[in-house]
């Protein structure tokens, strides 16, 4: 078993994301044991107390579990692991598989329409406002960068003001997720029309507290953009082949 070190500021950091890459790319397979203790951290050339930090990381995440006289366990992610590893499954260093970045999106637009449907049911003048201005820098907004960065601050606006703890402590996974491919944040902005037809339709939910108008209308919606940010991936990678091979060729 190989493993790649990625170069991040501590060593503990380094073993962490090389173990959880090995893991969540299928080469440490679940079900299967890592191997022994002095044998990885020989491997990955760092001691036996730096290779324990990372596996206590990676244990809390649910990706593995040691065994009294056994060793360590990789667990199955669908079985084992915790929202913390989002942003891992869809970085863009790791050359995910679509499906993770379609489920990630259709687990975003879940979230998107539950929150404005409670919004509507529970939402304050005040929180209102805040929106409401939100919203109104976010249509003349030229940044691509900006408009991303909003489009996060808009979307917590909405959950605090749909008071549910526990989606706002899904967006921080979410927005993880977001900052760990920053080419899918752009592409979900890129179509301003559909997007700002959905703010358009978001601030007219909320002040009409048409909760019933969110789960009815905002889905087709979302889908619509998410498709569009797929297709315009897929280009972009596509260039991306093209520029290489070009490159290779001279």
């Amino acid at each position: 078993m190989q493993f790649k070190l990625a170069r991040p500021i501590r060593p503990v950091d380094a073993v962490a994301h090389a173990l959880r890459r090995s893991i969540l790319s299928g080469e440490a397979k679940a079900g299967s044991f890592l191997p022994p203790e002095r044998e990885l951290a020989e491997a990955l050339k760092v001691s036996r107390l730096t290779l324990r930090a990372a596996l206590a990381r990676l244990e809390a995440e649910g990706l593995v579990q040691p065994k009294q006289g056994e060793g360590v366990l990789v667990l199955h992610i669908t079985m084992g692991a915790n929202l913390s590893i989002l942003p891992y499954l869809v970085d863009e260093t790791a050359e995910p598989d679509p499906s993770l970045i379609r489920s990630f999106l259709e687990l975003r637009r879940a979230v998107a329409v539950e929150a404005l449907a409670l919004a509507a049911a529970r939402i304050s003048k005040r929180s209102l406002r805040k929106i409401e201005s939100l919203v109104e820098l976010q249509l003349n907004e030229c940044s691509d960068e900006e408009y991303g960065e909003r489009d996060l601050a808009i979307s917590r606006a909405l959950l605090e003001a749909s008071e549910n703890v526990a989606m706002l402590l899904l967006l921080n996974s979410v927005e993880a997720a977001y900052r760990a491919r920053p080419d899918l944040m752009h592409a979900l902005g890129a179509d301003r029309t559909r997007s700002r037809a959905g703010y358009a339709l978001m601030l007219h939910i909320l002040r009409t507290k048409d909760a019933a108008m969110a789960r009815e209308k905002v889905p087709p919606l979302l889908e619509a953009i998410d498709e569009e940010a797929l297709k315009a991936l897929r280009r972009a990678k596509l260039n991306s082949v093209s520029k290489t091979i070009g490159r290779r060729r001279r």
